[in-house]
């Protein structure tokens, strides 16, 4: 088959890889109708997760239809149409148990390396899916694959961080990174009816593409984003600031910009180890911080497709190109250079 594969760091490639079989009874076997590049596969070509295999398929976006099942495989027979989910989760440990599945105690990643499982990607042809009946969702035949596919990961991730940051109605929410996770956090944040949305971010197309989804525009480039903030809430902050971008200077952002007694919820990923922050200052303004971590996919994407069906998120605007699989490499040039937002592969 066909695939996407990792060669070294800052290097991948176009090639043939063996098509996976089933290897263990409660494996499923996907054939690839769609694929995504996803920011996080940026990652692993800069060479910030160690661990992917060379010549190992990369990627963990996709949809499309079952071709195979294992004897064990009980909710999904051939022929199905799913969506899969990036984290791979056992089902059965005490998290996974208690609806926690991104702290499952054997977690996995379709194509991020051996850390994670070693489990070969998705921008490929065909994928095998292990432990099938927790790492499949069914999609609706009135939802198409570009609809779809953002729930076994980014789209589900917004809606994640939106769910446990405590939105209530009339709520001033502040997004930090107009990226594809903050787009698809406004678009989550949108059906708790905050009374307004503000975006944050340096790039002034990002942050038009944010005010067509009903955000209000902050350049960070242009005004300080904390004092801007301010004046538009009395002087006192945003109620909920949710952190997407994954950097020290946007965290702080959102605990300067939260007012006292609201909440900063993270999803943005830090590999940081440390960070100071004003402990005394926090703990006076009795501000929440919530660290989402890895998105709980499982226990959320049934909702985020409900909301796609209803017309309350709308993946398909994230999406700036669409490419075969034999184009993948101009499509993360394209990311890299920040020129699209979501690049979608066509096996």
């Amino acid at each position: 088959m066909r695939a996407i594969l990792f060669d070294d760091v800052g290097k991948i490639s176009i090639g043939d890889y063996p098509e996976p079989q089933i290897q263990e009874p409660d494996d499923a076997i996907v054939k690839v109708t769609t694929a995504a590049i996803c920011g996080s596969d940026l990652h692993l070509l800069h060479g910030r997760i160690p661990g992917m295999r060379p010549g190992s398929v990369i990627g963990h976006e996709y949809v499309g239809i079952v071709s195979a099942v294992g004897p064990e495989t009980k909710r999904f027979k051939v022929g199905d149409r799913v969506v899969g989910a990036f984290p791979i989760v056992c089902g059965a440990c005490w998290f996974c148990q208690r609806g926690e599945f991104n702290n499952c105690s054997d977690l996995r990643v379709l194509g991020y390396g051996m850390f994670v499982g070693d489990l070969d990607g998705s921008q490929a042809e065909y994928v095998r899916v292990p432990l099938a009946d927790w790492n499949l969702h069914a999609i609706d035949p009135s939802l198409s694959d570009e609809q779809a596919i953002f729930a076994g990961d980014i789209m589900t991730t917004g809606a994640y961080i939106a769910a446990r940051a405590g939105i209530q109605e009339g709520d001033v929410v502040a997004i930090t990174g107009a990226g594809p996770v903050g787009l698809f956090a406004l678009m989550a944040a949108r059906t708790y009816k905050p009374a307004a949305i503000y975006m944050v971010d340096m790039a002034e197309d990002r942050l038009a593409f944010a005010e067509r989804l009903g955000a209000i525009p902050v350049n960070s480039t242009k005004v300080n984003p904390v004092i801007e903030l301010q004046s538009r809430t009395d002087d006192r902050g945003a109620d909920i600031c949710i952190e997407c971008v994954g950097a020290p200077p946007a965290f702080d952002t959102c605990l300067q910009a939260v007012r006292a007694g609201g909440t900063v919820a993270v999803i943005g990923v830090y590999s940081e180890l440390e960070h100071p922050i004003l402990l005394g200052e926090l703990w006076r303004r009795g501000i929440t911080i919530i660290f989402g971590g890895s998105c709980n996919v499982q226990g959320h994407w049934s909702r985020a497709l409900e909301q796609v069906k209803q017309g309350a998120i709308d993946p398909t605007v994230v999406i700036t190109h669409t490419l075969p699989l034999e184009e993948g490499l101009k499509g993360y040039e394209l990311f890299e250079r920040r020129e699209a937002l979501k690049v979608i592969l066509k096996p």
